[in-house]
């Protein structure tokens, strides 16, 4: 009986881990998302309250970036952003753990009549912290590894006007699937279900 009560146990410690790792890649995504739509809701979820984040451009508190994601939401020289999120490296220890996470940051401006493509590449270094069955972060440091803006000089052809296109506000085609655009959203900031 002793065997199959460690093994048990042994299961359900994995379960817990494998959980664990599944709620921090989570909230890494829900970060991506938000920036790109440029949606402080689902920004508040990925940090504690007495979060830093240090972009290296920006130092701050969790409301100094959500100001300064709003801000940058609000640029109308933005009109496309997309986050893409690679290797997550988790290092596990109990209820905090330290991640490493790629990511590639592109965006697309449109300054002076001239259209930008704005690349960032580098990695997230994060400590998550697991208060009250959530994981968050509670420090962030933005490791900057290679970017580059280069000049439009010509689009894709075949995506044109007819194309489904996206938006870094609520009008975005993602916000109509149902469910899926509250996933992460903050309990408070969730829309009912009869919306």
């Amino acid at each position: 009986m002793t065997d199959l009560a460690d093994q048990v146990a042994a299961l359900a410690a994995e379960v817990t881990r494998l959980r664990d790792h599944e709620a921090i890649r989570q909230a890494v995504y829900a970060y991506a998302r938000g920036v790109d739509r440029g949606d402080a809701t689902l920004l508040d979820p990925a940090f504690h309250d007495d979060a830093e984040d240090d972009h290296g451009n920006f130092r701050g508190s969790k409301a100094d970036a959500m100001a300064a994601l709003a801000k940058s939401a609000a640029n109308p020289a933005v009109t496309a952003s997309v986050h893409h999120i690679g290797n997550i490296l988790i290092d596990l220890r109990g209820d905090v753990a330290d991640v490493e996470t790629y990511f590639m940051a592109s965006q697309r401006r449109e300054e002076d009549g001239r259209l930008w493509t704005r690349m960032r590449v580098g990695r997230y270094l994060d400590h998550f912290v697991k208060r009250d069955g959530a994981w968050r972060v509670l420090s962030r440091k933005v490791i900057d590894d290679w970017s580059r803006l280069d000049e439009v000089v010509q689009t894709a052809r075949e995506v044109g006007a007819e194309n489904n296109h996206c938006s870094r506000g609520p009008d975005d085609p993602s916000h109509a699937v149902a469910g899926f655009a509250d996933l992460h959203r903050h309990p408070h900031a969730r829309r009912s279900s009869e919306d």
